[in-house]
């Protein structure tokens, strides 16, 4: 990473002042490659991905990026050091990047009559296997009271 927070030319790049900011990347929901045999949960990186990350960090380190408002929720977020000074000097991203909660979108009344549908078939079901079950036993000359 490059140290120089000053902005300027580096390595054929103009890049603005970034002093003062920190880049959050969250990269949790890449997911596609869980490392197997792990005890915890790990995924190993593409290639493409690894130049997403890059890019996405080079990008907010260049001029005419506007740290302030560089952001893409559930992904990356530019932070002023006043921000991470009011969450206690924290550095977990979740604290930064803003996540959407998808449970918003769901249309509960309807998917309430489609479990509740769903609840009748099982018991409708598990009442007939349970007649099934009593007569066999009774077929056998044990009944079950």
């Amino acid at each position: 990473m490059n140290q120089n927070k000053k902005g300027g030319s580096y390595r054929g790049r103009s890049l603005r002042n970034r002093k003062h900011e920190i880049l959050f990347m969250d990269l949790r929901q890449w997911t596609e490659n869980p490392v197997k045999g792990e005890n915890k949960k790990k995924v190993r990186l593409i290639t493409e991905q690894v130049e997403k990350a890059a890019d996405i960090y080079h990008t907010w380190q260049s001029e005419g990026t506007d740290g302030a408002k560089y952001e893409v929720p559930e992904l990356y977020r530019s932070v002023g050091i006043e921000e991470i000074e009011t969450q206690k000097w924290s550095l977990t991203p979740s604290k930064y990047i803003e996540f959407i909660d998808h449970d918003l979108e769901i249309d509960y009344e309807k998917e309430m009559t489609r479990i509740q549908t769903e609840m009748r078939e099982v018991m409708k079901a598990e009442k007939k296997s349970q007649q099934m079950l009593e007569d066999a036993f009774r077929g056998i000359g044990y009944g079950i009271d």
